[in-house]
């Protein structure tokens, strides 16, 4: 068996030297135990204590490496006086809970990846940490692989030229073929509903961030091919950089490497990677060779000895000396709350690219489709005519006309063309009346107002919630939502169908209407939902104040923009369309009715 497949053994030599720092250790799982050696080699800290729920695995961990302390209880261990710094190696699940543990002892905290199973849960610790007063870092270690620190050392120096174009990684596990699959490390593969982007996607991608800037657009089709599990366990990601740069992962864990690459750790270097710039070719072979291959000369290996001990080149060591470089002031975090979750989006947005099988932009962590946009650049720019003509669709009205017969609509004539010249009328307008948006103002003391909101989040790309037929006073779920259109990503623009607007002029419409349940409206916050439009004149029940209240509220805290009282969403199509409700500045305002419209591409609904 290969080096890095093997769990460390420390040894006699490398014995550490006194340290400065003394850590706790949460966790005594697999993975953790290449922390332990890379932390008994380290010469400026050491770990004191081993917390595990699991006895078994506390007090094996602290004998292997001869710690002290081992102990089952949480409180008891972040209880000890002699501790500098946490070490969190658990898994996912539940690590918000145990964050919110941690985060009181105000000690700096470095945290294995992925941070939690859903991104909605790895906000919540990003939140958390942030308003923490101390270090937290994240142990996304692949960018410390010796390999991509030496690349980006070469390509500093421009030996192959100064303007890179494509990057690409091709990753073949070879460890997820065969009906027991993942068994042998790590069964919980079998069943999570996101695995390849999720568990090892991430890693390429914060890599690629760390090489080459910050991703604009990205584009990913997945597959699962061994039927036995749950997740997909193939993919193509491609990104674009800011920079300019292409990057493509080519991967899946189905498959081995064939060729001069059979037999090698697939663990090693997780692939073949390669960046092609204006002046050449640097390339990385599956056990850590560079070659370099200039335009026009001939290719040569590049002299550099990657390590063969720990993980993946020692990178679980280079990770953990630059998080005590930073606790010692000497560098910034590379990999900090605020940074990693730029990484995090790039992952949710591969996701959403391959559920709408289009692109998908990212820009300053906002994400959205990329037919959102009106201005592209380089090889892919259009004319502005060009552009909109593209994007020209049929236009569906979702507004209730406004008339006198609808509750608090006034119209009155003022002026006539006879008396006065011209013609004009006065309105009087209840600030919720017919198809309208709330302001955060209407339910929240100190909300912002109708010229405070961000009017990119009234226009862009929406999807639709097909309930329809609803019955009345139905409480619409999470799981209504799910089944109708699985997924739901940060910044989406939720449309509920439930053919409510049919009822308007009945007592019904305002008595019976089907509404947002609080669990929904929690869960839609945690998705990071920009808006949702409904069709009843209110998201919850007017006459239930409570109610009214509790999810107007929960909504508003969340970021959500709410609009209400829309009509026709029976004619929109189930794919992707344009939606449209701008407010009125109205300085102060709480509400007011819109002008929704939704802009359908006929060719691509059809």
């Amino acid at each position: 068996m290969n080096a890095s497949l093997e769990s460390p053994s420390p040894s006699i030599e490398n014995q550490r030297e006194p340290a400065n720092r003394r850590g706790l250790l949460i966790g005594a799982g697999y993975f953790s135990d290449f922390h332990l050696d890379a932390w008994q080699r380290c010469k400026r800290a050491n770990i004191v204590a081993v917390c595990d729920l699991d006895a078994t695995k506390a007090n094996a961990a602290a004998k292997k490496y001869g710690i002290e302390r081992s102990v089952t209880d949480i409180a008891e261990a972040l209880a000890l006086p002699d501790i500098d710094f946490i070490d969190v190696a658990t898994g996912p699940t539940n690590r918000f809970e145990l964050i919110q543990q941690v985060v009181p002892r105000r000690l700096p905290i470095i945290c294995q990846k992925p941070l939690a199973n859903d991104f909605a849960e790895a906000t919540k610790i990003l939140d958390r940490v942030r308003s923490a007063d101390a270090p937290f870092m994240v142990h996304e270690n692949f960018r410390f692989q010796p390999w991509y620190r030496e690349i980006k050392r070469l390509l500093a120096k421009g030996v192959i030229g100064h303007r890179v174009h494509t990057m690409t990684m091709r990753t073949r596990m070879g460890d997820g073929w065969g009906p027991d699959a993942y068994l042998g490390r790590q069964p919980y593969f079998r069943t999570m509903p996101r695995l390849l982007i999720h568990e090892t996607g991430v890693h390429f991608i914060d890599t690629f961030r760390f090489l080459a800037g910050e991703v604009t657009e990205c584009s990913a089709t997945t597959r699962r091919i061994n039927d036995v599990i749950v997740g997909e366990d193939a993919c193509v990601l491609t990104l674009q950089m800011e920079k300019g740069v292409t990057a493509i992962w080519d991967a899946n864990r189905y498959n081995e490497f064939s060729g001069s690459d059979a037999g090698h750790d697939p663990r090693y270097t997780f692939g073949q990677f390669q960046v092609e710039a204006d002046g050449g070719t640097i390339s990385l072979a599956t056990d850590g060779t560079i070659t370099i291959d200039p335009l026009g000369k001939p290719a040569y290996q590049h002299a550099y000895t990657p390590s063969r001990h720990g993980f993946a080149g020692d990178c679980v060591l280079a990770c953990q000396e630059h998080f005590l470089d930073v606790l010692d002031n000497r560098v910034a975090c590379e990999t900090s709350a605020d940074e990693y979750q730029k990484t995090l989006l790039v992952v949710e947005a591969a996701y959403e690219s391959a559920q709408r099988h289009r692109p998908v932009v990212s820009r300053f962590g906002i994400s959205h489709s990329a037919d959102d946009l009106d201005v592209k650049t380089g090889a892919n720019a259009q004319t502005t005519q060009e552009s909109g003509a593209a994007r020209l669709g049929r236009v569906i009205d979702l507004t209730r006309p406004l008339t006198s017969t609808v509750p608090g609509v006034q119209v009155e004539p003022c002026k006539t063309i006879e008396k006065d010249g011209w013609n004009a009328t006065t309105l009087s307008l209840y600030s919720h009346c017919g198809t309208h948006i709330d302001a955060p103002r209407h339910f929240l003391p100190n909300g912002k107002t109708l010229d405070a909101l961000d009017l990119s989040v009234c226009s862009g790309a929406a999807r639709l919630v097909n309930l329809a037929d609803t019955p009345p006073r139905h409480l619409i779920s999470v799981a209504d939502v799910i089944d109708s259109i699985g997924d739901v990503f940060p910044d989406d623009r939720l449309i509920f169908r439930t053919d409510w607007h049919r009822r308007f002029g009945t007592s019904a419409y305002r008595d019976e209407l089907p509404r947002i349940s609080i669990e929904l409206a929690h869960w839609l916050v945690e998705k990071q939902v920009a808006l949702i439009g409904v069709e009843p004149p209110s998201v919850a029940d007017v006459n239930n104040k409570v109610e009214l209240t509790d999810v107007h509220q929960t909504l508003f805290r969340g970021g959500v923009t709410i609009v209400e009282g829309l009509v026709n969403l029976d004619q929109l199509p189930p794919s992707e369309f344009q939606f449209i409700a701008v407010p009125l500045n109205i300085v102060g305002g709480d509400g007011c009715p819109v002008r929704a419209i939704a802009i359908v591409n006929d060719e691509v609904s059809g």
